[in-house]
């Protein structure tokens, strides 16, 4: 439908058609129908609670299914780096480590790991600069982090402290290691 309205637009425009003029607007009605707004009185105090306690029992469930998650994007970490670490590894063994860290990168924060996204972003930030074969032991210290702060549970003090130290050394040593590359090349 919308290729039979383009062509026709087209064809249009060029046979006689100033292309300041503006193309026909199509009807859609048939496809998005309004509703009229529906009125829904306030809740009471009753109702509201019930919903809030409703809502924190949702988040602890998933609070639950967040750390299995966890373990299980760590497993993919750890099951990829096994495989990038073979003699015959190759850059795609290391573009799906990658991938992995990139993915708890993403996911740790909203499963209240924090420090272990900065430790899998600065994992993808080696990962960029690393042919295979290179840096592994800098490579696993850094799963091995991952590993340690998702075994010290999501979002703690002592955690989050500990963490901070470990993700601050990695991270100078990642910037080190990359400069010195950079240095060597040019």
């Amino acid at each position: 439908m919308l290729g039979k309205l383009f062509a026709k637009a087209n064809l249009s425009a060029s046979s006689n058609r100033r292309s300041s003029q503006p193309l026909p607007t199509p009807d859609i009605s048939r496809v998005i129908k309004t509703h009229a707004p529906v009125y829904q009185a306030p809740l009471t105090q009753e109702e509201a609670d019930v919903l809030a306690d409703d809502a924190e029992r949702a988040v602890e469930n998933l609070s639950e299914q967040f750390e299995a998650w966890m373990r299980r994007d760590l497993e993919s970490l750890r099951d990829r780096w096994a495989e990038a670490q073979s003699p015959d590894a190759t850059a795609e063994d290391y573009r799906r480590l990658y991938t992995a860290a990139h993915n708890i990168t993403g996911a740790a924060p909203s499963y209240g790991y924090p420090a272990v996204s900065r430790l899998s972003r600065s994992l993808c930030l080696l990962l960029s600069q690393t042919r295979p074969g290179e840096n592994a032991p800098l490579i696993n210290l850094h799963v091995e982090a991952c590993r340690a702060a998702i075994a010290a549970g999501p979002e703690g003090d002592a955690s989050h402290s500990v963490a901070d130290a470990v993700c601050d050394a990695l991270e100078r040593r990642v910037t080190a290691r990359i400069a010195s590359e950079e240095r060597a090349a040019g």
